[in-house]
């Protein structure tokens, strides 16, 4: 919609810019106060069960047993606290190796979708098309719009083919999609003079590539590598990176194209791919159907190192003993132990699975 604003001609046409920026986020509070629902858990934590059933009973088909999605929704919100209480930012900042990899992988995916420069990209799209020979207003509005329509067409098929295909073919499909993109819009500005309609072409075919795979998928992995004990902090860590990330490549997108070119900017992005190609083939793991406990499992096996299992058994323990979140204690991230009673060894996986 803001795309569409400079296609009104006129000294007043960046204020109905911001008018059809409005139009969204007044459908979205008209559906929240007049349609959207209390969600079941929220309205559990106000200990308002029977609210909560009545949710359920809509959402649900008839006949289904509620009760027990009740009871599983109070039983994750009991274990969401005790890890919050259980466990400092320690954990995080001093992890043992079974929770270093698990930020590596969680945090470099969330570095690695802004690392490609898709909000650099995106932020100086008009200067990009000056360069590439589109200084029409109009051609520029359009060719925005298109691009605008093609990057979400293609989350849509992303969405999609991510539960069929899997996380790591999606994320090197992207990468090297992205990777060819990148170089034929290098390529392209090497000349005297550039071809505006390949320039388009590679852009869409930038867009659509990260919208399939890295784009969507860097929220998606962390959320299925992070474990319950130390969900919240990570999640708060990788977000937090991803952001710096993009800021840093947003800020210095025109001083870094003037000091070696545009050409020279993109056949850098084009390395960027390269190596978080590398990096993702190297350390991230398929995660298609597999459970928190799986993937904890996994890296205490690749790593060596129980802790990962002991602080989620730590968490089994304080909700059995009806702690509800511990003594406040956290890992010692000098071993694998845990603050306390320290975890019986030798105790198998399947116990705490």
């Amino acid at each position: 919609l803001g795309f569409a604003a400079g296609l009104i001609q006129g000294s007043n046409s960046w204020r109905y810019m911001f008018l059809l920026g409005g139009i969204l986020p007044i459908c979205m509070i008209f559906l929240v106060v007049f349609i959207m629902p209390e969600t079941p858990r929220w309205l559990i934590t106000k200990n308002r069960d029977d609210d909560a059933k009545g949710i359920l009973t809509q959402l649900y088909p008839e006949g289904f047993d509620v009760d027990s999605v009740i009871a599983d929704i109070k039983e994750s919100i009991e274990r969401d606290t005790a890890a919050e209480h259980s466990f400092g930012w320690d954990i995080v900042f001093k992890p043992t190796p079974a929770f270093r990899r698990i930020m590596v992988v969680g945090v470099g995916m969330a570095v690695s979708q802004q690392a490609v420069g898709i909000d650099a990209i995106q932020y100086f799209l008009i200067d990009i098309l000056d360069k590439s020979g589109v200084t029409g207003q109009l051609q520029q509005t359009l060719i925005l719009i298109f691009l605008g329509i093609v990057k979400l067409a293609f989350i849509v098929v992303g969405g999609k083919l991510f539960d069929r295909k899997g996380r790591r073919p999606l994320f090197f499909t992207s990468l090297v999609g992205m990777f060819i993109a990148l170089m034929m819009v290098a390529f392209n500005f090497l000349g005297e003079s550039s071809n505006s309609g390949f320039s388009v072409f590679a852009l869409a075919l930038y867009l659509a590539m990260f919208s399939i795979g890295i784009g969507p998928g860097a929220w998606l992995v962390p959320a299925e590598v992070f474990p319950t004990c130390i969900r919240a902090k990570a999640m708060s860590v990788a977000t937090f990176s991803n952001r710096l990330t993009a800021t840093i490549m947003a800020s210095t997108f025109l001083s870094t194209a003037n000091a070696i070119s545009y050409a020279g900017f993109f056949f850098l992005l084009s390395a960027i791919c390269v190596v978080c190609f590398a990096f993702l083939y190297i350390f991230l793991p398929e995660t298609k159907g597999r459970s928190l406990e799986d993937m904890s499992l996994y890296f205490a096996e690749i790593t060596g190192d129980r802790s990962v299992l002991e602080a989620e058994q730590q968490i089994q323990r304080g909700l059995r003993q009806g702690g509800g979140g511990g003594d406040g204690g956290g890992i010692q991230m000098g071993s694998s132990t845990t603050a306390g009673t320290r975890p019986p060894t030798g105790v198998e996986e399947s116990e705490i699975i």
